[in-house]
C-alpha cells in the first residue's frame, strides 16, 4: 500500500511537473523566449538517450522504442557537435572525481538496450561523424533467443489486435481508441505500475489471449558486435541483467541483477564496466538501496531516464539526467527541450 501510495503520487508530482514545463514553454513561444532561452542554457552535462534506430512502422515488436531513423540520428549528431562538447564516460568520470566546476556544455550519447540496429545502424554514423557513445546493455539479451517483455507485450497486441486488456492486478482496464502505439503504450504503462513481475503479467496476457504461436526472433547484438563496438572506440555500461525493474526485486535478485551484469560483461569484453543505467529509469525505479548496491559492485556512474541538466554530476553521480530522443523531433524541438528543461 505504502509503495502504491508512493508511485501515484510520483505520478501526480511528475504530472505536475510536466504541465508547468508545458505551461513556460507555450508562454516562451508566445513572448518570443525561445531562442533567448536557448543562448543563456547553462554549462553542465547533457546527457542524450537512444533505443532503436529505424522505422518504427516496419517493427513486428514495440515501435514505441524507437528514437529515430538513422537519418535523424545523422542530423542529430551534427547538431550536437556544434553546439555541445561530446565527451566519453572515462572523461565524465574523471571531472566528477575531481569535483571540477563544468565551465563548458559537454554532451555524452547513450543507447539502452543493445537492438541490433544500434550496430548496423548507430554506428557507422557515430564513426562517420567521429564521436562515441556508451552503449548499455541488458545482459541476458546478449546473442539471446529470448524475447524482452516490452516486446512481447506489443507482438500480443498487433498479433491479436485486442481492444480492451485488464489483469486483475491492474489498477484500470486499458482501452484501444484510435491509435495501436498509443494502446501499447498504455498497456505497458499498466504492467510497469503493477507489483507483480512482467513476466508473470505477460504469462496472464497470453492465457487471456489464447497466445499460443510462439514470437518471433529477437533482435539483440551479439558477443561479437559488442567487442567490435569496443574496438571502434565506443563504450560499454551495464543496463541490468533481466532488465527488470529493479525497485520489485529481493535483495539477493537486486544484487544478481547489478553484479552478474558487471562480471559477464567484463569477463566477455576484457573492459572495466564502470557505469549502469536503470532499466525504465523513472524515479520509481530506483532508490537508496540500489544505489548503495551499485556503489558497493564497483560502479561509478549511474543514469535514469529523466530529462534535466546535469548542472552539479559531482553530487549526483548515481543519478545522471538524460534528455530522450523521439522520433520526428527536429533542431527547435530539442532546442526547445534543453532550454526549459529542469535543472540538477
Amino acid at each position: 500500500m505504502i509503495l502504491g501510495t508512493m508511485y501515484y503520487q510520483h505520478r501526480r508530482s511528475k504530472s505536475y511537473h510536466n504541465m508547468i514545463s508545458r505551461i513556460k514553454m507555450k508562454l516562451g513561444r508566445m513572448l518570443g523566449l525561445d531562442e533567448i532561452r536557448w543562448r543563456s542554457c547553462p554549462n553542465g552535462l547533457y546527457s542524450v538517450n537512444f533505443h532503436r534506430i529505424g522505422s518504427m512502422q516496419e517493427t513486428e515488436f514495440d515501435p514505441c522504442v524507437y528514437s529515430c531513423t538513422a537519418v535523424e540520428l545523422d542530423r542529430h549528431i551534427r547538431f550536437f557537435k556544434q553546439h555541445f562538447e561530446i565527451i566519453d564516460l572515462k572523461t565524465l568520470s574523471e571531472l566528477i572525481k575531481e569535483r571540477k566546476k563544468l565551465t563548458s556544455k559537454f554532451m555524452c550519447l547513450t543507447f539502452d538496450d543493445g537492438y541490433i540496429d544500434n550496430f548496423s545502424h548507430a554506428l557507422p554514423i557515430l564513426k562517420s561523424n567521429n564521436v562515441s557513445a556508451t552503449f548499455f546493455i541488458a545482459t541476458g539479451l546478449i546473442g539471446s533467443t529470448i524475447v524482452p517483455w516490452w516486446d512481447k507485450i506489443a507482438y500480443l497486441i498487433k498479433y491479436h489486435q485486442p481492444k480492451t486488456l485488464r489483469l486483475d492486478a491492474w489498477k484500470d482496464e486499458v482501452v484501444y481508441v484510435n491509435s495501436q502505439e498509443q494502446f501499447i503504450r498504455s498497456v505497458l504503462h499498466a504492467v510497469k505500475s503493477c507489483k507483480l513481475p512482467a513476466q508473470a503479467q505477460i504469462e496472464l496476457l497470453e492465457q487471456k489471449l489464447l497466445h499460443q504461436n510462439g514470437y518471433p526472433r529477437p533482435e539483440f547484438m551479439d558477443w561479437h558486435h559488442l567487442n567490435d563496438l569496443i574496438k571502434s572506440g565506443m563504450e560499454i555500461g551495464a543496463h541490468s541483467h533481466n532488465h527488470d525493474i529493479l525497485t520489485k526485486l529481493s535483495e539477493d535478485e537486486l544484487s544478481y541483477e547489478l553484479n552478474h551484469s558487471k562480471m559477464l560483461l567484463e569477463t566477455q569484453l576484457k573492459s572495466r564496466i564502470s557505469a549502469f543505467s536503470y532499466p525504465v529509469g523513472n524515479k520509481s525505479t530506483y532508490n537508496k538501496q540500489v544505489i548503495d548496491e551499485l556503489k558497493s559492485t564497483g560502479y561509478d556512474l549511474a543514469f535514469n531516464f529523466q530529462p534535466g541538466i546535469n548542472t552539479s554530476p559531482c553530487n549526483t553521480p548515481y543519478d545522471l539526467h538524460r534528455f530522450p530522443i523521439a522520433p520526428g523531433m527536429i533542431e527547435e524541438d530539442i532546442k526547445r527541450m534543453f532550454s526549459y528543461a529542469k535543472k540538477y
